[in-house]
């Protein structure tokens, strides 16, 4: 579908360069609020390979809000741990996903098929009329001044201009938009080449039953159990082999062959990436910003490049919308980059890391990590959740005086009301305060604080999940940022409400 520009003057509310899954995200949240957004694109359709494969509890809870998360993870599969095994062939290290009930209110982690999931999201963005969308649209000419950006693109009908008061460039790793805006990029430190293989198991053939790295010096191999019949293998290019020799698929099955019975796959899809983690030093210059694989890239070790991505839409959504409502005034964009580029950097070093135990290649070094992680697994818990290795937000627009629980995620339990069943975020609205009332799991909400009429309602908190959080860590009360941040929690309802209006008075 091409949108045509009726008015050559219009200037919309944002542009967003790129419609990948953040791009969609974002225009669905932007759209939904009613604002006037352009998304455009180079291709025309959804790249229809799968890349990212795993969707964690933040991603379906921000897809709730464009009430999409049923629709897809329809069909998706639980994430069913990982296993590492050594060079004796035996686990050195175990990670799971944390049991039910389900913090957030989803699954921590499901397996799902990109391609599938892009094509919803954009259907959901077919359905809005405030969104305009422009495919098979090049990006060739950047402009800004102080009151827009326009953006001139190369187009099937000839060049097309379009104006915006934002511009969000959501244009991959080799981003036009980064480009244009003359930001340099911080190099990590990581820089391997892997080939990436996904096919579907056509016959019953022995596989492990949980996702395995295989972390053999002479071959470091990955095995993904996927949702359906899907499975993809990852295995490191090795030192002084040739790339190119692995764009053949005989190559690539003579690899595979130690862990499948290669002629039970129908092969979907072979690439060879260079995974490296690279993260932008600006995110923002005046009206322009940059969010997810244009402003960061890990190895995938860790799963978090597309969810690192969504929180970016998260999190700057609700910050452009306060904008261009007029509720908050243009400092609050600059805290998209303090919040969300520390952040970034703590996960890609937990990729790295878990990509340095996967990949290496020397023997003795390999013997030296299995005794070192063995003896980490007699220690400690014998299985890590990954959740937990997800830190909350350390610096932004947060209470200095909230405590550790400041930046972190709020739960989100099932409660009830008037007879009628809800995730908490379904009864929420700009900032609100969620309070415990009663010890039989009542709970008051005051949503819209920052507004000068806040309203007041109550719930059940039907598993008493929330109840017994708040209850284990001394909490009585937690004011919720709109991207489901605890802005503080404590025990004074008063004085929190208090610091938050004089905080938010000082963003006008």
């Amino acid at each position: 579908m091409h949108a045509t520009i009726k008015n050559e003057n219009l200037i919309y509310d944002a542009l967003i360069v790129g419609y990948g899954p953040v791009g969609a995200t974002l225009a669905n949240l932007l759209g939904q609020g009613g604002y006037r957004v352009a998304i455009a694109d180079t291709y025309r359709d959804v790249f229809d390979k799968p890349r990212a494969i795993n969707l964690d509890h933040e991603a379906l809870r921000l897809f709730q809000r464009i009430d999409l998360a049923e629709q897809i993870s329809d069909g998706s599969a639980l994430h069913p741990g990982t296993e590492y095994r050594g060079v004796d062939g035996g686990v050195i290290k175990a990670m799971g996903s944390a049991p039910p009930p389900y913090l957030l209110g989803w699954p921590p982690n499901i397996m799902f098929v990109q391609p599938e999931a892009e094509r919803k999201l954009r259907s959901r963005v077919d359905a809005l009329e405030s969104v305009d969308v422009f495919l098979e649209h090049k990006a060739t000419v950047f402009e800004q001044t102080s009151e827009q950006v326009s953006v001139t693109f190369d187009a099937p009908l000839g060049q097309t201009t379009l104006h915006a008061r934002y511009l969000i460039g959501c244009d991959g790793a080799n981003s036009p938009t980064r480009e244009w805006m003359g930001t340099t990029m911080t190099d990590l430190g990581f820089s391997e080449h892997w080939v990436v293989v996904d096919a579907r198991v056509e016959r019953d053939i022995p596989l492990p039953s949980l996702t395995t790295q295989y972390c053999f010096p002479d071959g470091p191999t990955t095995y993904v159990i996927c949702s359906g019949n899907l499975r993809r293998w990852e295995m490191r290019i090795m030192p002084g082999e040739n790339v190119d020799d692995y764009r053949d698929l005989d190559k690539i099955k003579a690899r595979l062959e130690p862990f499948v019975d290669v002629t039970a796959l129908e092969f979907w899809r072979k690439s060879v990436y260079h995974f490296n983690a690279r993260v932008a030093d600006v995110w923002r210059d005046r009206r322009v910003f940059l969010a997810g694989d244009a402003a960061h890239t890990m190895p995938p070790f860790f799963a978090q490049g597309l969810n690192s991505g969504l929180r970016d839409a998260a999190n700057l959504f609700w910050k452009l919308s306060y904008v261009l409502d007029s509720k908050a005034n243009d400092s609050l964009l600059d805290t998209y980059q303090t919040e969300r580029r520390p952040h970034i950097l703590v996960l890609t070093e937990i990729a790295k890391d878990l990509g340095k135990i996967i990949g290496e290649t020397d023997m003795e070094k390999a013997v030296n990590r299995d005794a070192l992680l063995r003896k980490e697994m007699e220690n400690k818990t014998q299985i890590v959740n990954r959740q937990s290795l997800v830190p909350p937000i350390a610096d932004g627009f947060l209470d200095d005086k909230g405590g550790e629980f400041s930046g972190a995620l709020a739960p989100q339990p099932r409660v009830s009301k008037e007879d009628k069943e809800f995730l908490l975020d379904d009864l929420l609205s700009g900032f609100s305060m969620v309070e415990l009332s009663g010890s039989d799991g009542a709970l008051r909400i005051t949503i819209d604080l920052e507004t000068a009429n806040p309203q007041q309602s109550s719930c059940q908190d039907t598993g008493a999940m929330l109840t017994q959080w708040m209850h284990e860590r001394g909490l009585t009360m937690m004011i919720i940022r709109p991207d489901g941040v605890v802005w503080t929690a404590g025990t004074d309802a008063a004085g929190s409400v208090n610091r938050f209006q004089t905080a938010f008075f000082n963003l006008r």
